[in-house]
């Protein structure tokens, strides 16, 4: 009889489960586990965002200050006694400068840096037989680039390759974006181009 009650204790240990402090344990651990998952998908996921709005900010920045060189190397007025610079600073530019027509609009393009933001307007003449051109109010501004960085967009150098002030002395104009995310302001990429203005005939 002794030796059957031991067998049956044994069974009856044999069938027991977790005690609740190993389930308690283990339930802490696949806790820590989780939470560790959880912060590196987290961070995946916000880096991988962050690389996509830096892929954005320089597609647009580039294609901002291509856009703007583009405008600025058919700067024209149709006259070759007036120059197309009409204004100029450190973060605006205006200018006259042709469409693409046959005969052709004269358009008055500005660019300006407002809030980190580049941002274009322009006008197109109403006539096509040269001076005096009437051209309307500039139209709305459109942002062109965003999360710009830099405070100085425009440099200007006269003919000599001294930097000027006076937009009629001005030969070549400089333009250099940078741009950031605001997670990490100090990584910025930048995008630069010189433009040498042709101002005695219209650019084909």
């Amino acid at each position: 009889m002794p030796a059957v009650t031991h067998r049956r204790r044994l069974r009856g240990r044999d069938q027991d489960g977790f005690t609740l402090p190993e389930m308690l344990a283990t339930i802490a651990v696949l806790g820590v586990l989780f939470a560790a998952f959880a912060l590196v998908v987290g961070r995946g996921i916000m880096h991988g965002k962050q690389v996509e709005e830096a892929s954005t900010q320089q597609t647009e920045a580039r294609a901002a200050v291509d856009r703007l060189a583009a405008d600025l190397r058919q700067a024209y007025t149709g006259d070759e006694d007036a120059f197309p610079i009409e204004s100029i600073g450190s973060t605006q530019i205006t200018f006259l400068s042709p469409d693409r027509q046959t005969p052709f609009h004269l358009r008055r393009i500005s660019y300006q840096l407002v809030n980190g933001e580049l941002q274009r307007a322009f006008a197109t003449s109403t006539d096509t037989d040269g001076p005096p051109w009437s051209i309307p109010a500039l139209g709305a501004w459109s942002t062109e680039a965003s999360s710009i960085q830099n405070t100085t967009v425009f440099t200007y150098f006269d003919e000599n390759g001294a930097a000027t002030s006076t937009p009629s002395e001005v030969r070549t104009v400089t333009i250099s974006v940078s741009v950031a995310t605001l997670a990490e302001p100090a990584r910025q990429s930048t995008y630069s181009t010189s433009v040498t203005l042709r101002t005695t005939e219209v650019p084909t």
